[in-house]
């Protein structure tokens, strides 16, 4: 591989293969031209040499054209590559925090779900009959008794609201001016960020209950895709300038559908071979309207690249996984998921259960096995806010995870109370009192109204 001086390079170079950072760091790849904003600060960050099995070209007139051509037919623009968002001693990192489990554990041979998430009548109610240890308080610490207090659940589906009310804002906003505040939407999501972090367990059980759902589309899976974004970036313990860059991201990667025509996302029909083409251009419309908004190029690249897939099978560019940024990853994961359980036009939603189920096989390798795994650990593989129906009989809500055993969660017992007064919370476990399976919608309905009578 070939070296250059970052310090002799000009600006709007174009190499004809990939540019590396210390020979392992994808910095830019192939014909993108590489900006002086770059190139300056490689060098407040001490980096001196790039390497490249391709040739330079500083024709700035030639990438000048390359880049307008693309943008006109809506295909691959120009990268604007910033400071890799992980370096190597962050994957250590993040590996002693996620890889300490082996997902297909969870879903039996692979092929279908795990064993406990029968559905037959007669294996549920054999199960029900079956003794099993009471329930005990001592199985409840003091942290989780923080989540069982329904007047901060209330208080936070307020502020919950009060965000969907300011993405939808946002969203119309631009609809209607083609503009976006950077730095106001940078200040939202930091206080969001924050509201998260202090509200976990109730914000993931806020985005699983349907009737918190916003009717826009667009809008409900922009908050909902940023809430588990957030979620997995706070268990791979990033960083809160780099939470806020991925809630940016998350929040707006969606902004081009705006310039589509809605029936390409709200069809309840198979699209044509040229409307799929159409919709596959979103990336781009985002990518291109956060570049113009001046935002990151940490911020615009996650926005092109959600789309990618870790086995190159994604789109725009059909990268793989070691050229797609982790923050491209995350919302990968994110999106897929919100997707799977969200209601459609054309479709009713599957539980969360289902859409972590499905995330877990990894077809074909499709998604990064970390993020995945903090996925898992973050919201236990009975998703919080799922309905579950217990070996002793009776309904529970899943409402915390168990640190470091997503196969145990809290779950808050259906109709009941403690001795405070307030909804009972006990922690299930994997053998005296477990979970059989996740209750479908029409259960979780007849059950809610049973409580309600």
């Amino acid at each position: 591989m070939n070296s250059f001086d970052v310090e002799k390079i000009k600006a709007l170079t174009i190499f004809s293969d990939n540019v590396y950072v210390d020979n392992a760091f994808l910095l830019t790849p192939a014909n993108c031209a590489i900006e002086s904003s770059l190139l300056n600060s490689l060098q407040e960050w001490h980096f001196t040499k790039l390497y490249s099995n391709g040739s330079e070209n500083s024709a700035e007139s030639t990438a000048t054209q390359q880049t307008q051509q693309k943008v006109d037919e809506k295909t691959e623009p120009v990268q604007q590559p910033a400071k890799p968002a992980i370096t190597k001693e962050n994957v250590t990192e993040l590996r002693k925090n996620t890889e300490s489990i082996d997902a297909s554990e969870f879903l039996g041979d692979g092929k279908s779900a795990p064993k406990a998430q029968v559905s037959e009548p007669e294996k549920e109610s054999t199960e029900a009959k079956k003794p099993v240890a009471k329930e005990t308080p001592a199985a409840v610490t003091p942290a989780a008794m923080l989540i069982n207090n329904p007047e901060e659940l209330e208080k936070a589906k307020t502020t919950y609201k009060d965000f969907t009310a300011y993405v939808n804002k946002v969203y119309m906003f631009y609809a209607t001016n083609k503009e976006l505040n950077n730095q106001e939407i940078t200040t939202e999501i930091a206080k969001f960020i924050t509201f998260i972090k202090n509200n976990r367990s109730y914000v993931l059980r806020i985005i699983s209950d349907p009737s918190m759902n916003d009717k826009n589309f667009l809008i409900n899976h922009a908050i909902r895709s940023t809430v588990v974004s957030i979620t997995i970036g706070l268990q791979l313990k990033l960083s809160d300038e780099r939470l806020i860059e991925l809630g940016i991201a998350s929040f707006l990667h969606e902004i081009g559908m705006i310039l589509l025509p809605p029936q390409l996302y709200m069809n309840n029909k198979q699209l044509s071979a040229p409307e799929k083409l159409m919709l596959n251009t979103h990336p781009i419309v985002s990518y291109n309207i956060l570049k113009k908004a001046n935002f990151s190029p940490n911020i615009q690249m996650a926005v092109l690249e959600h789309h990618e897939r870790v086995n190159g099978s994604g789109y725009p560019r059909h990268i793989t996984g070691e050229k797609t940024s982790l923050y491209a990853k995350i919302i990968a994961v994110a999106c897929s998921f919100e997707s799977i359980s969200a209601s459609r036009e054309y479709r009713e939603e599957r539980s969360a259960f289902e859409a972590l189920v499905e995330l877990l096989r990894n077809a074909n390798r499709q998604y990064e096995e970390i993020i995945l795994k903090a996925l898992l650990y973050s919201i236990s593989l009975y998703p919080i806010g799922v309905y579950v129906y217990l070996s002793n009989g009776k309904i529970a809500q899943v409402i915390d995870v168990t640190a470091g055993n997503p196969k145990t969660p809290f779950v808050q017992l259906l109709g009941e109370k403690d001795v405070t007064g307030n909804p009972k919370i006990i922690q299930v476990d994997t053998t005296k009192l477990k979970i059989v399976r996740v209750l479908n919608k029409k259960e979780v309905e007849d059950a809610l109204n049973s409580v309600k009578n």
